[in-house]
């Protein structure tokens, strides 16, 4: 039987990797200062995401190296200024997509995907406040960076815009996931991912 402990050089590849994703991800972060690019955090996270996410779980195909990645990912943006509140999203969701890959073994290209697609929904926590801390996190804002993006901001995350965000999450996930299928097919053809 395969060993499912993750060992050193797991936790090597599990370094690497964050640091990889997290550079990946960088760009769209700070692109979030625009507000509709904000809105679009999580589809450009999962867009550019794939290639070092999946290349993670093709080193490393034991359960805890994605949510290691996750959660350490999730914890840097914290301690960087993000609401702390998003981890009581973030890090479900990130087990649960770990969850997802290792029932296939890391080794089934669809719950790899899908794993993948619901991996890349953690930046919604950090919407969390807009829904749930609506006033207090609007006048924050207002005074961090001015009435115009704080009405800007307002409008941009309303209850109607929740699908908006979920679809083009989706499309961002699934796009990214086969841009590292194309880019690294011979690489997942050997690790036996497709």
């Amino acid at each position: 039987m395969e060993n499912s402990k993750l060992e050193v050089k797991d936790l090597i590849n599990i370094g690497l990797f964050t640091a990889i994703y997290f550079i990946f991800i960088a760009p769209p972060g700070i692109l979030g200062i625009i507000p509709i690019f904000m809105l679009l955090l999580p589809a450009m996270v999962g867009l550019v995401g794939g290639i070092p996410i999946m290349l993670l779980i093709s080193k490393v195909q034991k359960f805890g190296a994605l949510s290691i990645c996750g959660i350490i990912v999730s914890l840097i943006l914290a301690i960087m200024g993000h609401p702390w509140i998003a981890l009581v999203f973030s890090v479900p969701v990130i087990l649960i997509s770990d969850g997802i890959m290792a029932w296939g073994h890391y080794k089934n290209w669809k719950q790899n995907c899908l794993g993948y697609i619901i991996f890349s929904f953690w930046p919604i926590g950090t919407f969390i406040p807009f829904y749930f801390m609506r006033t207090s996190y609007l006048s924050f804002i207002q005074e961090k960076y001015g009435v115009e993006y704080e009405t800007t901001v307002a409008g941009l995350f309303s209850v109607e815009m929740i699908p908006v965000i979920i679809i083009t999450t989706v499309i961002g996930a699934v796009i990214g996931a086969y841009i590292a299928k194309m880019i690294l097919k011979k690489h997942f053809k050997r690790t036996g991912m497709i």
